[in-house]
Parts: C-alpha cells; sequence; structure tokens
C-alpha cells in the first residue's frame, strides 16, 4: 500500500511505531492507538512502518455495518485464525437456549475464543493488524479489542488502531479509558506539520517556490489541506480548501464519471465496480474505465483487485453532500436493490432506510434490518442486534403499521436486556404486554428481564409479572407457569416477603418438575436456592446442586457454578471436608477452561474465604485483592462484586481484631446499597469493628423492631452470625434469648457463608449466646463441641476463639469448682500454658494458630 507521496515531519512517530512493532516481534506485543484529526496522516504513518505483510481491517461509517466488520477482514486474511473463530461461533449457534446471563457468558468465551486465535496466528514470525478508522468501531469489534489489549503483552502481535480523536461521543470514547489503562497499550498522537515540514512538503512537490507560512496558515499542518493547498490558487483554508478542490477536480471530469462517483460516494469509501456497474446498468469495462480515470484526477486511488477507494472520507463526504436529496435517496434505493443478492442484511437496511420514506421502502429497510438483528445475535453482537432491531420499529413506526409491533418490541427487549440496558429492556417489554391481547406474548415480555435486584426495577418487573400471571391463568401450560412463578418469587424476595416468596418458589419448582421441562426446572431451582436454601433438607439441596451442574453442562459455565456453589455450601454444613475441596476445584477447573471473568471471580472469593476460615490469613487477603481487582475491572456494572471484597475484610477485621483490615469506602458503599437484610445489618456492625460504637449503637438500635420478623432474620444464612457481635457488644439480653430459643431447633451447621466469609460453626454461636444470657455452665459443652467441629474442619482461627471463650466461661462455671479438665487437651509446657488449637505452645507464640482473639 505504499504511496509515492511526500512523507514528512514523522520522524519521532516513525521512530516510535517502529520500536513498538520490534517490540512485539521479539515477544511483546502492543496494542498502539494512534489518534489525531482527520487527514493528518494516521494511515500515511502506518503503511510506511507496518510493512507488505501487515493484515489490515477497516471500520466504515454506515449504519448497517455488521458487527466484528473490521475483523471480519482481519480474518478473513488468516485462514487459520478465521477458521477457529467461525468454529466458536457454529458452537454457540443463535443462544436461543441460554439466559441473559450465559448467552453474556458466551459473548466473554467468543471473544477470548477469537484473542487467542489471533494471538496463535503471530506466534510463528510475528503479526502485525492495522485497523483503519476505529472511531466508526462498533461494540463488538471494541471489546475484541479491550480483551485482545489484556493479552497482546505476552504475545508477538501486534494491533495499530488509528482513529480521530476529535470526538466526544461514541462507543470508542467509552472505551477509550480502560483501553488506555490495560498493560499492552501504547498512544501516539499525530500533531500539525510545522513551517520546516511544510516547506519540505513544498520542495518534494516542486513547489519550492510557494509562502511556507502562508501554506501552514491555510492548511493548518494537516498534510490532507496541504496537499489541497499545493494544488491549488483558491484562498480559503482547510477542508474547504479541500472541499473547493475535489469540486473542480469532479467538474473536470466526463458527465459519465462524474455519474458514477455520485453513486460511488453513496456506497461509501470503499468502491465495488461491479457493484457501481449494476446500480448504474453500465457495461462493467465502461465502468472500470471511467473509475480509473477518477484516479488518475486523484479523486480515487486503487485498493484491493476489483475495488478503489476514495481519497479520503473528506473526498466522499464532500461528493455525497453535493448530491441533490431527491438524486441521493434515488441511489441509494437502486443501490440497495442492487445489494439485496450480495451484501450484509445491515448494509441493505441502511440503503433502504436512505431512500425516499416511503412505506415500501420502510418495509423493506425493517425487514432487512431484522435479518440484521438475527445476524448479529448468532455473532453475540447483543448491543448491534438492539440497534438493528430499533431501526425496524422506528420504520415500521413511520410506516403506519401495528401489525406485529408486540413480537418486535419483546426481541427489542430482549437485545437490550442481554447488552445489559435492563431499564430500557424493561421499557420495551412494557409496552409490547400493553400492545398485545396474546397471553403468551405478555408472558415472554414479563420473561425478558430477569435476575436483577435492581429497586428501580423491581416494582415494573412485579407488575408485568402478575399481568402475564393474571393473563395465562392457572391452567396455562405448567412450563410457561413455572417460569412466571419463579420470576415472582425472585422479584417478591428481593422485596423481602421471604415467606411469601417461598411459596412461589416451590409451586414453581413442582410445575417445573411435572413439566419436563429443562428451562422451567432451572428457573424454579435457582429461585428457591435463592430464598432461605438453608430451609430445605440437605438432600434436597445435594440433588438440586447436581442436577444444576447436570444442567449446565458445558454450555452453560454459569449454571454448572451454581450448583457446585450449593454443593459447596452443603458440604461446609455438614463438615464434609473431601467434598468442599472437591467442589472447589471443580469451580476452578471450570474458571480455567471458560476463563469467564464471573466465574473466576466466584472462584476467588471461595479461595479468600475458605483460606481465612484456615487461618491463611495472607493468602486469604490476596484472593480477595484478586477479586476486588477483577470485580472493578471487569464485573463493574454489578456494585455487589466489590462490596463482596469489603464485607469479607469486615468479617476478617472482626476474627484477627483488627479494624485497619477494612478499607475506606465501606460506608458510602453500604449506604447506595438496596435495603436488603445482610446490607441493614452489616452498616452497625461496619461502625462497629472500625470503633465507631455510638453510631454503631445508633444504627442497631434502629434496626432491633425488624430482627423478629421471620422475612427478616431468615432470608439469608449470614444474618444470625453477624447479629452475635451486635447482640454482644450492646448486651441486648433480650433478643439473645429469642434468638437462641429459635436456633435451639435446628440441625447443627459446621460452617455457612462460605462466598463471602466462612463462619463459625452453630454450636459457638448457641454458645455465645448461651454465655451473653449468664448460662456459663450450659455454653461449656456448646464451645466444646465447636471446638469439635472447627478442628475437623481445619478452621484454626474459630478453634482458638472457642478455646478462650471456652476458658472464660469455664471458670465461671460449676465445671471449674470441680476442675473438670478439658477432654483432650494437651499437656502444658513447662513455663507456659497449651495451645488450644492443640499444637502444645502458648497461644500467642505462633501467627499459624491465629492472633489473639478480641471476644
Amino acid at each position: 500500500m505504499a504511496r509515492s507521496e511526500p512523507f514528512v515531519g514523522r520522524a519521532g512517530a516513525v521512530a516510535g511505531l517502529r520500536g513498538w512493532l520490534a517490540a512485539a516481534d521479539g515477544g511483546t506485543g502492543a496494542l498502539v492507538l494512534v489518534g489525531g484529526p482527520a487527514g493528518i496522516g494516521k494511515t500515511r504513518l502506518a503503511e510506511a512502518v507496518a510493512g507488505p505483510a501487515a493484515v489490515w481491517g477497516r471500520c466504515v461509517d454506515d449504519p448497517g455495518a455488521p458487527p466484528l466488520w473490521p475483523w471480519r477482514r482481519v480474518l478473513r486474511a488468516l485462514p487459520e485464525a478465521g477458521a477457529e473463530v467461525g468454529r466458536a461461533l457454529a458452537d454457540l449457534d443463535d443462544g436461543t437456549g441460554l439466559d441473559g446471563a450465559d448467552l453474556v457468558a458466551a459473548r466473554f468465551r467468543f471473544v477470548a475464543v477469537a484473542a487467542d486465535a489471533l494471538v496463535a496466528a503471530a506466534a510463528p514470525a510475528g503479526l502485525v493488524v492495522v485497523l483503519e478508522d476505529v472511531h466508526w468501531a462498533d461494540e463488538a469489534s471494541l471489546r475484541l479489542l479491550r480483551h485482545l489489549a489484556g493479552e497482546i503483552r505476552r504475545s508477538r502481535l501486534a494491533v495499530v488502531a488509528t482513529y480521530r480523536d476529535t470526538g466526544v461521543a461514541g462507543p470508542l470514547f467509552e472505551a477509550l479509558p480502560e483501553l488506555l489503562a490495560r498493560p499492552g497499550t501504547e498512544s501516539l498522537r499525530l500533531d500539525p506539520l510545522t513551517e520546516p515540514d511544510v516547506r519540505a512538503y513544498l520542495a518534494e512537490v516542486g513547489r519550492a517556490d510557494a509562502d511556507a507560512a502562508d501554506a501552514l496558515r491555510r492548511s493548518g499542518g494537516n498534510p490532507l489541506y496541504l496537499k489541497a493547498v499545493a494544488r491549488s490558487s483558491a484562498t480559503a483554508g482547510g477542508e474547504a480548501e479541500l472541499r473547493h478542490l475535489v469540486r473542480t477536480t469532479v467538474a473536470g471530469l466526463d458527465a459519465g464519471a462524474r455519474e458514477l462517483l455520485a453513486i460511488a460516494s453513496v456506497l461509501g469509501e470503499e468502491v465495488d465496480a461491479h457493484v457501481v456497474a449494476e446500480v448504474a446498468a453500465q457495461p462493467l469495462d465502461d465502468v472500470v474505465a471511467a473509475l480509473d480515470r477518477a484516479v488518475r484526477a486523484g479523486v480515487l486511488r486503487p485498493a484491493v483487485a476489483g475495488f478503489r477507494r476514495f481519497a479520503h472520507a473528506v473526498v466522499r463526504d464532500g461528493i455525497h453532500a453535493d448530491l441533490d436529496q431527491g438524486v441521493r435517496e434515488e441511489l441509494h434505493a437502486r443501490t440497495a436493490a442492487a445489494l439485496e443478492h450480495r451484501a450484509e442484511p445491515g448494509v441493505v437496511a441502511g440503503h433502504w432506510l436512505r431512500a425516499a420514506a416511503t412505506p415500501e421502502a420502510l418495509a423493506r429497510a425493517a425487514d432487512w434490518a431484522e435479518t440484521a438483528a438475527r445476524d448479529a445475535t448468532r455473532s453475540l453482537a447483543f448491543t448491534e442486534a438492539a440497534r438493528f432491531l430499533g431501526l425496524a420499529l422506528d420504520c415500521r413506526r413511520r410506516a403506519g403499521t401495528r401489525d406485529g409491533l408486540a413480537p418486535l418490541l419483546v426481541d427489542l427487549a430482549t437485545a437490550e436486556y442481554r447488552a445489559g440496558r435492563f431499564a430500557r429492556s424493561l421499557g420495551h417489554a412494557r409496552e409490547a404486554a400493553e400492545l398485545t391481547s396474546d397471553p403468551a406474548l405478555v408472558a415472554a415480555a414479563a420473561l425478558v428481564v430477569r435476575d436483577t435486584s435492581a429497586p428501580d426495577l423491581l416494582p415494573e418487573m412485579a407488575g408485568l409479572t402478575a399481568s402475564a400471571l393474571a393473563a395465562t391463568g392457572p391452567d396455562a401450560d405448567p412450563a410457561v407457569r413455572a417460569k412466571l412463578l419463579a420470576q415472582s418469587a425472585a422479584v417478591t424476595a428481593d422485596y423481602g416477603r421471604a415467606t411469601e416468596a417461598v411459596e412461589a418458589a416451590d409451586e414453581a419448582l413442582a410445575l417445573a418438575e411435572r413439566s419436563g421441562d429443562q428451562e422451567a426446572l432451572l428457573d424454579a431451582v435457582r429461585a428457591r436456592m435463592k430464598i432461605r436454601p438453608f430451609e430445605l433438607p440437605l438432600t434436597e439441596r445435594l440433588r438440586l446442586g447436581a442436577l444444576a451442574v447436570a444442567l449446565g453442562g458445558t454450555g452453560r459455565p454459569l449454571v454448572a457454578l451454581w450448583g457446585h456453589k450449593w454443593r459447596l455450601d452443603a458440604a461446609f454444613e455438614v463438615g464434609t471436608v473431601p467434598v468442599v475441596d472437591a467442589e472447589l476445584a471443580a469451580i476452578s477447573a471450570l474458571a480455567a477452561t471458560t476463563r469467564l471473568p464471573l466465574v473466576r471471580w466466584h472462584e476467588l472469593r471461595l479461595r479468600a474465604s475458605v483460606a481465612a476460615y484456615r487461618g491463611a490469613f495472607t493468602e486469604a487477603r490476596t484472593q480477595n485483592r484478586l477479586a476486588l481487582e477483577l470485580a472493578e475491572a471487569e464485573l463493574a456494572e454489578d456494585r455487589s462484586a466489590a462490596g463482596m471484597s469489603f464485607a469479607f475484610a469486615q468479617q476478617l477485621a472482626d476474627v484477627v481484631g483488627d479494624p485497619a483490615e477494612l478499607p475506606g469506602g465501606y460506608d458510602e458503599l453500604l449506604a447506595s446499597a438496596p435495603p436488603l437484610p445482610i446490607t441493614v445489618i452489616s452498616r452497625p456492625l461496619c461502625a462497629l469493628v472500625t470503633g465507631r460504637r455510638e453510631q454503631a449503637r445508633a444504627e442497631y438500635d434502629a434496626l432491633r423492631p425488624r430482627l423478629r420478623d421471620p422475612d427478616f432474620i431468615g432470608q439469608a444464612p449470614g444474618i444470625g452470625p453477624n447479629l452475635l457481635p451486635l447482640l454482644e457488644a450492646f448486651e441486648d439480653r433480650e433478643t439473645a434469648d429469642w434468638l437462641a430459643t429459635r436456633l435451639a431447633g435446628a440441625p447443627p451447621v459446621g460452617s455457612s457463608g462460605a462466598g463471602t466469609f466462612c463462619s463459625d460453626c452453630s454450636s459457638s454461636w448457641a454458645g455465645r449466646l448461651a454465655a451473653l444470657l449468664g448460662r456459663h455452665t450450659e455454653a461449656v459443652p456448646l464451645f466444646e463441641a465447636a471446638i469439635a467441629w472447627d478442628t475437623r474442619l481445619g478452621a484454626r482461627p474459630y478453634v482458638v476463639h472457642n478455646a478462650f471463650a471456652w476458658r472464660s466461661n469455664w471458670r465461671r462455671s460449676a465445671s471449674f469448682r470441680a476442675r473438670k479438665p478439658w477432654p483432650g487437651r494437651p499437656p502444658t509446657r513447662p513455663g507456659g500454658s497449651a495451645c488450644p488449637a492443640g499444637c502444645g505452645t502458648p497461644p500467642r507464640c505462633s501467627s499459624a494458630c491465629g492472633p489473639k482473639p478480641t471476644r
């Protein structure tokens, strides 16, 4: 792609880019973002440095461009990588059997496969990829670029991406901060030429006699405009001068060539001679000859066989803008008709959209836009699918038709939900339900937005679900009714009405199992496990966990993840250490094979929790920090992901007795969180751990009236253990007595809450409540049982805590007077007391046995 035009004033940029490409060839890859205004020489720089072996892709300013357009061209030039990506897409099919979370996971897997394929293509001899005009890139293309930027440093791949940095809106400018923060990203901005640069340019083009200062003023130091200044005697400046030159040059061509250039400007920056010939209804040879005359005039430039390109986007824009509106609309209609059998559906839709707004043209635009949306969904480009469906909806409304609007709105709502725009999705779903009297469509609309607890969305979700249940009636298809009841149960639980939610979830599960529909069964299982899972028998939870793992398989890693987590929680509850380790290993394997951020985040969370439970505090802090970094980088839309790391730090601070474990910012995070019971309890607990006792007391007093509400205390397994420090700090014996009575009939629990922080066993909870109530003789055997549990499970910090609590209560009990020894107590070493953890050394002699407890 080398040119003979002068190339001046870019020595520093050339050296910098060559250095990055050389480093990539040596094994340290890079994404180089080359920015600057139109015409500044970004593409010229890439041509000069990248070399003939570089692979090029180009973004286009066309609303109908299909997703991943620049990468498709790159992959066509890399057959092995393209085949690998094609297989990944074929495996994913169109995602119709997956729910929102699994589709997002599938999209990530596809991006990871594409990135791996590009890195692998660079491994043998290095690879340079040039992406032009990424300011026009679609979100799917940018998603792949972002992922690649995180992997590229350890490869022989260099990606040079050019963009206009004069914009402020659009997908690129939303992605730029994250792109620039990636370790593999480098940035290069091209500045205007200086007066010596302009003088050198003028000398090379035979205009050494021209006034360099005047040429600099008129061109602004922009090489494209400088070229126009050097060829023109006009007195305007910059882009206006270039437009003047384009008009003058085009006017010098024959009428036939001008007509073909008008058609070419409608096609876009790249000109396919065959399409131009079809639109113009002229012989191909005549068209080729006319386009070659435009090349000699400097309006076009040669490209790959059969194609030409406009000399610059500004040239094409100038020709297109000079067309009368009627001519422009007619040419777009003729182009759309010509492309229907050869172009991407989105491109065809875009041309019909820019044709005259007749009902026929609008209907054809809508049809092609819906086809383009289906193609985008197959590529997991959900944002682009939503954009195409939005175009289709607008066209059908402008055409004055109402038929088919409700199903189209459900499709649009689904695409928006998959793209993560829940509020927009819910709005479209509501409108669809209002437009139709078909119960099936009402149910479909109600089931679009799921798995979110956003407070501002819950009322509308609840209303839609209630309307769908009423519209379908009790005699509806059991699978459909099960899905709606599961949705209703999840939303009701988020409102804090757990008792009502359990009833709906149980009915959903019974209907789903009767129907045999796996999708309905999966929805019902997830709803039931969300609400008071510990009220289900252990065997039932293990069964549901195994069912989720089986239903998840390889295609639904998030479903499999939930199943493994449920089984791990059950194993902790009964104290089966081998099963805990096996399920944690299974989650690690799932994270390694899928490479999904959410699965990896859960793995890190669980590993941090288990490490702290076993007393490996340094490892626990490291895993928690990694989980927080991953949450902030990859899961930023879900603030609760980062909040879990803060909750872990709060629990760790309580266990080790050091408020410094809790970083700043947790109060703000809790203040903005939904008022769920666990959040409400965490606020005074945070204040207590950090030494703000008066604030903690005020917040505890405010929540105390809610504690006996079964929908409050029973919603999450962590609420009871989190209450204990507050009850002890403020000596709330009344509530302690009520809670002790509530826990008395419950089966023993080895540990719970592994997703955040593994709690102590239920014997310890009961012992602490008995101690607070002054029942020291009753507390002693409870703490002995707790030490046995914790020793068996390897919970060394809790062994230490419970041993000190045992000693304190033993000294106040009747057993102290009888000097009843602790069963299995190791012999006391001369000069020191025995370690309750069983190591035979004083409790403060080894950090491995845990710190001195605060309780």
